[in-house]
C-alpha cells in the first residue's frame, strides 16, 4: 500500500460546473457557521454542509498528491473522503429528523451513532485488507473481484442510500406542511435531490455486484457520476431556496416600511405618545409591524380631533384629508371634539396584516399627495 507506482491514477480535474458547486458548498458552509455556533440545533446541518464540502474537496487531484504522497499510503484520501461522507450523511439525517420528526430523532440518536461508528470501523478494516499496489481514481472500479473492496464499496453505497432514502421520505412528507412557498419549493427540490442520491446508491450497489461476479454494468461510469453531481446540486439548491425566500420577504418588508415611514412620521409628530420606547430589534418584519401598529394607534387618537367621523366607505384620499385636518387641530392645541379611541384597542393579531398593510400603503400615497 505504500510507495509510488507507474500505474498511479489521480482524480481528473473537475469541470467548471463541479468547481462552481464546490465553491457554493464552501460559501454555504461559511455562511451557516455563525448560526451553528449560536444555535446547537443548527450544528447538524452545518456539519452536513461542511462534510459535503470537505468530501468534494478531497476528490480534487491536489489533496490526493499531498495526503497520499506525504503518508506513502495509496488511496488514503479516498478512505478519508468516505469517512467524512458517512459523517455528513448522518448529520444531514439528524437535522432532517430533528426538524420533521423530533420524536423519531430522539429515539434514533444513539443507535445511529453506533451504526456510524461500526460503519467507519468496517470501512477502515476492509480498506486495510485490499491489495492496493497503486493509486486509483475510482475505488469502485479499481479492484474487480476483490471481496474486501466490494464490502468497502457496499458499506459506502448502503450507508449513503439509507440516509438519502430516509431523507427523501422525510422531505417529501413535509412538503404540504410547509408554511411558505419558498420552504415548499425548497423541500420539493431537497426531496428530488435525495431521491437522486438514493438512485445513485442503488446503482452503485448494482455495479459492485456486477464487478464482484465479473458481469458488465448496464450503465456507464459517466452517467453514474452525473447522477451523483445532480444529487449534490439539487440538495444544495434545495437548502438555499428557503433562505432566499426569507431574504426576499425581508427586502419586501424593508421596502414597505420605507414607504410607510413618511405617514408614520407625520402622524406620530402629532401623537408622539403612541411611539414605543422599547427596542424591539432591527429585523425588517419587526419594524414593519411596529410602524403599522403606531400608525393605527395615532389614527385612533386623531379620530377624537376630527370635526366629523370618518365615513366607513371613505377612499384613501378622503381619509388622508381627514387625518391631515385632525393632526393639524391637535398640533394647534385644540381640545378633542369627542372621546378618542384608546390607542391599542385593536391588537395587530386581530388584523389581516397583509390587507391592513396594503390599505396603509394606499393611505400613505394619498397622504403624501395631500
Amino acid at each position: 500500500m505504500t510507495g509510488g507506482h507507474p500505474g498511479d491514477q489521480l482524480p481528473p480535474h473537475p469541470s467548471a460546473v463541479k468547481l462552481a458547486i464546490l465553491v457554493l458548498l464552501w460559501l454555504v458552509t461559511l455562511w451557516r457557521l455563525p448560526t451553528a455556533l449560536r444555535e446547537p440545533r443548527k450544528r447538524a446541518l452545518w456539519t452536513a454542509f461542511a462534510g459535503a464540502a470537505g468530501l468534494v474537496t478531497l476528490g480534487l487531484p491536489l489533496p490526493t498528491r499531498v495526503i497520499d504522497g506525504g503518508t506513502g499510503i495509496h488511496n488514503l484520501v479516498i478512505l478519508g473522503k468516505h469517512l467524512i461522507g458517512l459523517v455528513a450523511c448522518q448529520a444531514s439525517l439528524t437535522f432532517v429528523a430533528e426538524t420533521a420528526r423530533p420524536e423519531l430523532a430522539r429515539r434514533l440518536r444513539r443507535p445511529a451513532l453506533v451504526v456510524l461508528a461500526a460503519a467507519g470501523a468496517a470501512l477502515a478494516v476492509n480498506f486495510s485488507l485490499v491489495d492496493q499496489p497503486s493509486e486509483t481514481a475510482d475505488f469502485y472500479l479499481g479492484y474487480p473481484g476483490s471481496v474486501p473492496a466490494a464490502c468497502y464499496a457496499a458499506i459506502v453505497a448502503g450507508y449513503l442510500g439509507t440516509a438519502m432514502g430516509l431523507g427523501c421520505w422525510l422531505f417529501a412528507g413535509n412538503v404540504r406542511r410547509a408554511a411558505t412557498r419558498s420552504l415548499r419549493a425548497g423541500l420539493t427540490v431537497l426531496a428530488l435531490g435525495t431521491a437522486a442520491g438514493f438512485c445513485y446508491s442503488v446503482l452503485r450497489v448494482c455495479q459492485i455486484l456486477a464487478q464482484l461476479f465479473e458481469r458488465p454494468m448496464f450503465l456507464g461510469e459517466d452517467a453514474l457520476y452525473s447522477i451523483e453531481w445532480a444529487a449534490i446540486a439539487l440538495v444544495l439548491l434545495g437548502s438555499v431556496i428557503p433562505a432566499g425566500g426569507v431574504a426576499l420577504r425581508a427586502l419586501r418588508d424593508w421596502r414597505t416600511a420605507r414607504r410607510l415611514a413618511p405617514l408614520w412620521a407625520a402622524l406620530t409628530a402629532a401623537v408622539p405618545e403612541v411611539v414605543l420606547t422599547a427596542r424591539l430589534g432591527r429585523a425588517p418584519r419587526v419594524r414593519l409591524h411596529r410602524l403599522v401598529i403606531e400608525i393605527r394607534d395615532a389614527a385612533l387618537v386623531l379620530a377624537g380631533y376630527a370635526e366629523t367621523p370618518l365615513p366607513v366607505d371613505a377612499d384613501p384620499a378622503a381619509e388622508a384629508r381627514w387625518l391631515h385636518a385632525a393632526a393639524t387641530r391637535r398640533r394647534s392645541g385644540q381640545a378633542p371634539g369627542h372621546r378618542a379611541a384608546a390607542a391599542g384597542d385593536t391588537e395587530i393579531a386581530e388584523l389581516d396584516f397583509d390587507t391592513e398593510t396594503a390599505r396603509l400603503l394606499r393611505l400613505a400615497g394619498a397622504y403624501a399627495r395631500d
